[in-house]
């Protein structure tokens, strides 16, 4: 009786503790979206991926380029810090799998990163090439932060007689990712999966470095 009383009890703490992650995590709340909720919310549903889809683009920055294309100047090829997309990929059960939230925002990043250090557990920073990356564990989810740099160069020449030269137009990308233990699950996932099989089953493996030594 004691055991059962534990197990409980732990269970009970347990499920606390992903409601409470839930209500205090940055952007939790979409895991437990409804279909009402999501479609106030202008979500998109992919049934092909068993997504839902929110992309936020800002119009006055084409609008700038156009401007600048007239004006002989050269246009803004970095993304809107004001732009996103959401991404919830559900399971089999119709609940999230993980939530993609893509933004380019320089203090939303930090934001976020300070909220992880103070409140992540097991935190880990990793580093390749132009990407930094931190993940931690937070009432019972696996949370990805990541930075991305973008390098991209424009040439401009802003009147016939000046000398042209380069604009910097890098920019970072960012991805803030919330994976539960819920197995994402679609059509397209299903035939990604029996691609992969056949390839397996045909034995076509890339030859790796170390296949040559």
């Amino acid at each position: 009786m004691k055991k059962i009383f534990l197990g409980l009890l732990l269970a009970a703490a347990s499920l606390f503790q992903t409601v409470w992650a839930q209500e205090e995590m940055p952007y939790a709340k979409l895991l437990t979206m409804d279909k009402e909720a999501l479609k106030a919310g202008k979500f998109k549903y992919d049934d092909y991926r068993n997504q839902y889809v929110l992309r936020k683009g800002n119009g006055w920055n084409d609008v700038a380029n156009v401007l600048n294309a007239v004006n002989g100047a050269t246009a803004d090829i970095r993304p809107h810090p004001d732009d996103y997309m959401v991404v919830i990929q559900n399971g089999a059960d119709g609940c999230a799998a993980w939530v993609d939230v893509l933004f380019y925002k320089d203090d939303t990043y930090h934001r976020l990163l300070t909220w992880a250090k103070d409140n992540g557990a097991d935190l880990v920073e990793t580093s390749s090439g132009k990407t930094i990356k931190h993940q931690f564990n937070y009432g019972g989810y696996n949370v990805e932060l990541s930075l991305t740099t973008n390098g991209v160069q424009a040439v401009t020449q802003r009147t016939t007689m000046a000398t042209a030269k380069t604009v910097d137009e890098s920019y970072n990308t960012y991805h803030y990712i919330i994976y539960t233990q819920n197995p994402a699950a679609s059509d397209y996932l299903t035939k990604m999966a029996k691609k992969q099989a056949k390839r397996d089953a045909k034995g076509k493996k890339k030859q790796s470095v170390e296949d040559l030594m």
